[in-house]
């Protein structure tokens, strides 16, 4: 192993720990992302520098460029600590109800993960927002059963239900009513790289997503909850039907 591969090695580190940061941008990016793609040996290498940052490669391509997961130590670990401005004590399972109905929104069933269409999934903010309280009546209806799952997310679903849908006069990323809050996670999946942004006047923004989401999710696309978004999201369609 030699020092220029342990240098070239953590440059490709550092390039997937800006998220918004494309190969297709920067000469040198490409350039790591096709020598990860060409030799086993540098993957080696990769890898080792992101275990001892305490990362994951969760995946490699020119579109996405490197998308890194982190352990829970990680100095580069999200935390939920960042919303705490924006939402209610229970924020941890608030912004996980969010997150699931958003990810069952663009990937409404699971294998739409292992595709790579030219049309990347996309959704409005009031659509996320529909779905979102479709998942909470139905974690709602499974608690009422005595179902352990809904009883786990208990904190999340009753503040989201408590909510109202959306306040006209209050901020359009705001904890106050779902339109807001779902606006404000969304942000965040703008700000790290998952979503692209088409702002509209009326508020209701258009979120597409991009590579790095689908490669993160595939990885953790075996969730329950997610199985329950996605029922939810389908009644609702039969009902619209």
């Amino acid at each position: 192993m030699l020092p220029n591969d342990i240098r070239e090695a953590a440059r490709l580190i550092e390039w997937g720990l800006h998220p918004r940061a494309l190969p297709e941008n920067n000469v040198e990016y490409r350039d790591l992302v096709r020598r990860w793609t060409d030799e086993g040996a540098f993957q080696a290498v990769v890898a080792a520098v992101a275990d001892g940052l305490k990362l994951r490669v969760v995946g490699v391509s020119l579109r996405a460029g490197v998308v890194l997961g982190t352990e829970r130590e990680s100095a580069f670990a999200y935390t939920i600590s960042r919303f705490r401005r924006s939402v209610s004590n229970d924020e941890g399972a608030v912004i996980a109800l969010v997150l699931v109905a958003a990810c069952a929104t663009f990937f409404p069933a699971q294998d739409s993960l292992d595709g790579d269409d030219l049309m990347p999934p996309s959704a409005t903010l009031s659509e996320i927002r529909d779905h979102l309280a479709k998942l909470c009546q139905a974690l709602e209806s499974q608690d009422r059963r005595g179902e352990g799952a809904a009883a786990q997310w208990r904190k999340g679903w009753q503040h989201l239900r408590s909510l109202p849908e959306i306040v006209e006069d209050a901020r359009r990323t705001a904890r106050s009513h779902l339109h807001g809050l779902v606006g404000l996670v969304l942000s965040h999946l703008a700000d790290i790289g998952f979503v692209a942004v088409e702002e509209r006047s009326d508020g209701n923004n258009l979120y597409v997503t991009t590579p790095r989401f689908r490669i993160m999710l595939a990885e953790h696309a075996a969730v329950p909850l997610l199985d329950i978004a996605r029922a939810a999201r389908a009644s609702q369609e039969t009902a619209h039907a």
